[in-house]
């Protein structure tokens, strides 16, 4: 068989052994990147490190004062806790530039070089991800003071407080589906801040419970572990520190499987399903 005649049947099995869809893709990930993921995992959580600082910082002093007896110092290092997270958050979003934009390189099958390929989607998408933190992380102060205040210190009824938690708390889960929607599109389309945030909340009823559900049981678990002592800080840092990159693909998958049904097949049919297998009846039927 001539050389040529063998090289196009290898490189048309290695086509076909392709992902499918995007949950055979995720596992395939697992099973032969999985040590680019662990590396940008620990790249991305070295940007998040100052955020930990201030957790591990201030809850030990919470521990100081409550052993102390001085409870009601409590709310003062909560709030100065929270106000020294602002600006360590936005550093951790500029990591989450990186990560996304190597995830977004990752699911397409592409080779991807983890340092380079993280530090240039910093230096391309940075602006975009410290509005992003920046409203994250305000959103995060009104959950976190705000729901203290409201549960300790209101001297409205229960309801009335019950119903603002509620609602501290629907704004969270809001504002942190539509970063990842927005960290998402930043990788993949060149749109202005203000497009982008439009396209994310038109997106936000798109994803239905899948991006919801994964939101919950990644940083919402995150949330609760860190509010309840340092042990359980500690173990919510360290599950970030290995596992952060496994939610970014996740995000990163539901996202494409969004833009392709709502965008790619309208404006760029040849980016529809990008890093996996076509059978040979579609792809001549989308040229």
């Amino acid at each position: 068989m001539p050389k040529r005649k063998e090289k196009d049947i290898k490189d048309q099995d290695v086509y076909r052994s392709l992902p499918t869809n995007r949950k055979e893709l995720f596992f395939d990930l697992l099973k032969h990147r999985k040590m680019d993921m662990f590396y940008l995992s620990c790249l991305t959580f070295i940007f998040f490190l100052p955020l930990a600082v201030d957790l591990l910082f201030f809850n030990y002093l919470e521990i100081i004062a409550m052993s102390n007896g001085n409870e009601e110092h409590l709310f003062s290092l909560i709030f100065y806790s929270m106000i020294i997270m602002l600006p360590c958050m936005l550093i951790g979003f500029i990591g989450l530039a990186g990560a996304f934009y190597s995830a977004k390189k990752l699911v397409w099958q592409e080779l991807v070089i983890p340092a380079s390929d993280f530090f240039k989607g910093i230096k391309e998408n940075w602006k975009h991800a410290l509005i992003h933190g920046m409203l994250f992380g305000i959103v995060t102060f009104g959950l976190v003071v705000g729901g203290i205040y409201l549960y300790l210190y209101s001297p409205a009824g229960q309801v009335t407080n019950g119903i603002g938690i509620g609602v501290l708390i629907v704004l969270f889960i809001i504002f942190g589906i539509l970063t990842s929607l927005m960290l998402a599109q930043d990788v993949y389309y060149e749109n202005t801040y203000r497009h982008t945030f439009k396209n994310a909340f038109s997106f936000l009823v798109l994803t239905n419970w899948k991006t919801m559900l994964l939101f919950i049981l990644t940083t919402g678990v995150l949330v609760a572990l860190c509010a309840i002592n340092l042990v359980t800080i500690i173990v919510g840092l360290v599950l970030f520190a290995l596992c952060n990159y496994l939610v970014i693909v996740l995000y990163t998958l539901i996202a494409h499987s969004v833009f392709d049904k709502y965008i790619n097949k309208e404006h760029y049919p040849n980016m529809i399903n990008k890093g996996l297998y076509k059978k040979q009846e579609e792809t001549v039927k989308e040229a």
